[in-house]
């Protein structure tokens, strides 16, 4: 099975937080996990680098638009190395790979482009329209910042002309929202009417000639949503003289979009209007929405300024350690992010239990005089067989924080076993099969949480396959240990 699994593109006009590494963090776990289960995946993130906004603050700074994209784009591309990311592509949406793409999809979709004035209230920051219903009095619902009355003649998309459609789509779960709450927000959006034809287009002038022209008329920029969207193409080489990749992975593949429910509206409507208005393109399978992290009870967000960096969690804690933590919280909830919080899970769950019941069973494995272990699957065999299964079905509908706790209880459970047997006073060659038998599986459970962690482990037990288990003699770590690998300080 193919899968291309996609974030959302974050925008160039700061350096990342938090909220974009919980969404590829979150991507991330899932692109592992399907790896895992055997299935070809493409992974794709990027830079959204199009737009008036990052016009003014690089006029603000007095340096040119693209050497200002090009300097937050990087430190977006970093997080693959810092935070052992997994994408296959970084799409940058000022590239000439990107343009090619928006040209050839805005053709595709030109029977339902047409040209009219527009007034109306507009959000810098969203890059995006309100009626005044919508605002928060003069307000920005979404950035608290008075939204600015334009009138310009733009370029429109025949938004209206598919509701219906998208409508059914989503109904009958073709394109499957989640969580259902996400879902019913959207069809509430569609069902009140007050969705208008969009402007996808701005005048080049007002944007200083920054962003993708509309073909064959230099006086207009296509407008960042319709050009950004289309990155989720463009990334797979759509437009190219060579567009293998994308007809292996977009028209073959499972599609998964994972975004923040602030541009849920953007991604269930807009882009699967789009794609509908282009015919021959195949619609995504899954859009999953997850929650804003809070900060004093506020969205965390470059605009408000009260964001907690990437790199300020690097300076404290290794790195699968925070993969953990954010990958053990509930997506479709909010996640109110605390260094207080972080860690207590790391010297709690991680530390004093996993990282403890690695070390007291290669500890307890190096003192015993068993020469050799005979894996046979027998205590506890029910309770890795539940774990195992319910990691599995919860981590294949991205649910990790469900995956990670029934993990953990099988951890506590392990470290009861060694307590309640006095495993260092006198342990039966059967005990320390299950506790290496236990060790293996959680080590395949965490792969795609913590891999490097998973990856240690599993290299000193030195087990290829779960064939090994079954009626076969073998020494598992005895000689891995004697070789100096040591577990002790696993976090």
């Amino acid at each position: 099975m193919r899968y291309f699994i996609t974030t959302s593109i974050p925008y160039t006009n700061a350096e990342p937080h938090i909220g974009f590494l919980w969404e590829v963090l979150i991507a991330d776990a899932f692109v592992r996990f399907q790896k895992q289960q055997g299935n070809d995946v493409f992974f794709l993130t990027g830079a959204d680098e199009n737009g008036l906004n990052i016009v003014k603050l690089a006029e603000e700074k007095n340096i040119p638009t693209q050497k200002f994209v090009d300097e937050k784009a990087e430190k977006f591309l970093q997080l693959k190395e810092k935070f052992n990311l997994s994408f296959d592509k970084f799409i940058r949406t000022s590239s000439e790979e990107h343009k090619k793409a928006v040209h050839k999809f805005w053709k595709l979709c030109e029977e339902d482009i047409y040209s009219d004035y527009y007034n109306g209230l507009y959000c810098l920051s969203c890059e995006n329209y309100y009626s005044e219903e919508e605002l928060e009095g003069v307000n920005c619902p979404i950035h608290k910042k008075p939204a600015e009355k334009i009138s310009e003649k733009n370029y429109f998309f025949k938004l209206i002309k598919y509701l219906p459609e998208v409508q059914k789509l989503i109904e009958s779960d073709k394109i499957k929202i989640e969580p259902e709450s996400k879902k019913r927000e959207v069809l509430n959006i569609i069902k009140s009417g007050d969705i208008k034809d969009l402007s996808i287009s701005r005048n080049a002038e007002r944007m200083n000639g920054w962003g993708i022209k509309v073909p064959n008329d230099n006086s207009q920029i296509v407008y960042v949503w319709f050009d950004a969207l289309v990155n989720y193409l463009s990334g797979l080489g759509f437009g190219l003289e060579d567009e293998n990749i994308f007809e292996n992975f977009w028209e073959n593949g499972k599609i998964y979009h994972f975004i923040g429910k602030d541009i849920l509206k953007f991604h269930a409507i807009y882009w699967i209007a789009m794609l509908l208005s282009a015919k021959s393109l195949k619609l995504p399978n899954h859009i999953i929405v997850h929650d804003f992290i809070q900060n004093n009870g506020q969205k965390m967000s470059k605009t408000l300024g009260n964001v907690v960096s990437p790199s300020d969690l690097l300076e404290k804690y290794d790195i699968d350690v925070i993969r953990y933590y954010f990958l053990k919280q509930n997506q479709f909830n909010e996640f109110n992010f605390s260094w207080d919080k972080l860690e207590n899970v790391y010297n709690g769950e991680l530390k004093n239990e996993i990282g403890n019941l690695v070390g007291r069973v290669f500890g307890l494995l190096k003192k015993s005089k068993l020469e050799k272990i005979s894996l046979n699957k027998e205590i506890l065999d029910d309770e890795i067989k539940e774990t195992q299964k319910i990691a599995r079905e919860s981590f294949n509908k991205s649910d990790f924080n469900t995956g990670i706790e029934k993990a953990f209880l099988l951890v506590k459970r392990a470290n009861q076993f060694i307590d309640a047997n006095k495993l260092w006073e006198k342990g039966e060659e059967k005990q320390f099969a299950v506790l290496i038998l236990i060790l293996k599986e959680l080590a395949e459970i965490y792969t795609p949480i913590m891999p490097e962690k998973s990856r240690v482990i599993l290299g000193a037990l030195n087990l290829q396959n779960s064939d090994i288990f079954i009626n076969k003699k073998i020494d598992p770590v005895r000689n891995r240990i004697s070789n100096g690998v040591d577990f002790s300080p696993l976090f």
